[in-house]
């Protein structure tokens, strides 16, 4: 698999401590709510409000141990509920024993690794290595010829017969966490959603700053977009998307970019509007230990205001419980790869995942195409691509595609057609390679047909 250096090499000294707070909104009525811009912003506005009445202390906090020259700036999110510290040269131990010490602490992490404090001990990381990667092979991309026919993973999980029916993923859009996007190419620049506003606000994210217009770094943020909205080559090719270039720097990138993808703001950071949140997310990289919960509540966040998370299951297999982070939560819909044949890809990461601590989660959820995918990539060309990191698109896009038909559809119920829908492959029902199966959407439409059937109405 692919990783991706950090803007800074992580240290001991440069590392910000990711202090989490305990306190939680309460979703109960938002989760009952349907799908769309209101549920958006009524989940976005508990999230925020409960995280500033929760923070003052842990601010009063920061701005005592900066006077006193232990801590040298920090930062708040939202979501997760969290204060990002940033401790002087070596003070890491004083400020985190100041931070464990504190009322509505649940945890510290480290941002170099996304690591749990233990005691007063960071988790570091090895010399040179990256906080994330990318799940795709080493191995080059191949250059293809612009395809004349529709790639094969369209035709196996039924993208064709799902188009026919209108879903298409119409109205509804996806939100890449990646490496960027070129969205001048033919295939997806129609479908980034900035084309049609003229503006990089609320379309394009970039953590660091530095980018106030999209751009793609590696070439596999255009790919993956490119197979779940791209003409010709995309499952849900009525779809818009946005972006964040959410993988550079340090784990607080990607935190920040789900963060962003609940309400996306300006360039500037301002004018958050939750009601132009995407309906899907899409990950397609690893980051930190696949046993510890640092993202788990970002991923409750999205699906408390209706947003589905959807995961590469990673590239680390045959090997069990080797689902990669943050593809461990029962939140996130976790996806393994299959070749043209159907069969599991031996470097997808097999489950369960090992998930809560001393406990496992069933993973992955389903599997999806991910051995050698045509799809866009920067400067107007195509590529070859394998790797869980190709599965996840096939997935969301699916989702999209159902979503788009059915949107009343909750979780359960998307879950459950999706399940019913599935082409079973090797243990019958849920195993370790496969999930429930094969993603399929026309048997998932059907499914959500009955489903959703009045009472005593008949076929």
């Amino acid at each position: 698999m692919n990783t991706i250096a950090p803007a800074a090499a992580p240290t001991a000294a440069s590392t910000a401590l990711l202090v989490k707070l305990s306190a939680r909104p309460d979703f109960s009525s938002i989760a009952t709510m349907e799908r769309g811009p209101a549920r958006k912003t009524a989940a976005y506005e508990a999230i925020v409000k409960t995280a500033r009445d929760s923070q003052a202390p842990l601010i009063a906090l920061a701005e005592k141990l900066k006077n006193e020259g232990a801590v040298t700036g920090y930062e708040l999110l939202v979501s997760p509920n969290m204060i990002v510290v940033t401790p002087k040269s070596g003070k890491t131990s004083v400020v985190a024993a100041a931070f464990q010490a504190a009322e509505g602490v649940k945890a510290i992490y480290s941002n170099s690794s996304g690591g749990k404090m233990k005691g007063n001990v960071l988790p570091g990381l090895a010399p040179g290595q990256a906080p994330f990667g990318l799940d795709v092979l080493d191995e080059p991309a191949i250059e293809v010829a612009p395809p004349t026919e529709r790639p094969y993973g369209l035709d196996m999980i039924g993208a064709a017969q799902g188009w026919a029916q209108g879903a298409d993923g119409h109205g509804l859009v996806y939100g890449s966490i990646d490496t960027g996007a070129d969205v001048t190419h033919e295939a997806i620049a129609s479908h980034w959603r900035g084309t049609e506003t003229g503006s990089s606000d609320y379309n394009w994210f970039d953590p660091s700053g530095a980018l106030k217009a999209p751009k793609d770094s590696q070439g596999h943020g255009t790919h993956t977009i490119g197979t779940v909205t791209g003409e010709g080559v995309g499952v849900a090719n009525k779809a818009k998307f946005i972006s964040a270039a959410g993988l550079t720097g340090q784990v607080d990138s990607t935190l920040k970019s789900l963060q962003w993808m609940l309400a996306p703001t300006k360039q500037d950071g301002t004018e958050a509007r939750p009601d132009l949140a995407p309906d899907v997310v899409g990950m397609s990289w690893w980051t930190g230990p696949n046993n510890e919960d640092l993202f788990q509540e970002s991923l409750q966040d999205l699906r408390a205001a209706g947003i589905v998370p959807v995961k590469s299951a990673g590239n680390k297999g045959p090997g069990p419980q080797s689902i990669s982070s943050p593809g461990q939560y029962p939140e996130v819909v976790a996806t393994a790869a299959v070749d043209a044949n159907g069969k599991v890809a031996d470097f997808s990461s097999r489950g369960p995942a090992p998930f809560p601590a001393g406990s496992t989660t069933p993973k992955p959820d389903y599997s999806a195409p991910g051995v050698d995918v045509i799809s866009s990539t920067p400067g107007g060309k195509y590529a070859k691509m394998s790797g869980t990191s190709m599965a996840q698109p096939h997935m969301s896009g699916a989702i999209l595609s159902i979503l788009s038909k059915y949107p009343q559809l909750s979780d359960d119920q998307l879950t459950a057609v999706l399940t019913a829908g599935a082409v079973d492959k090797g243990a019958t029902g849920w195993d370790v390679e496969y999930g429930n199966g094969i993603i399929n959407i026309p048997a998932s439409l059907a499914a959500a047909e009955k489903l959703l059937a009045p009472k005593g109405a008949t076929a």
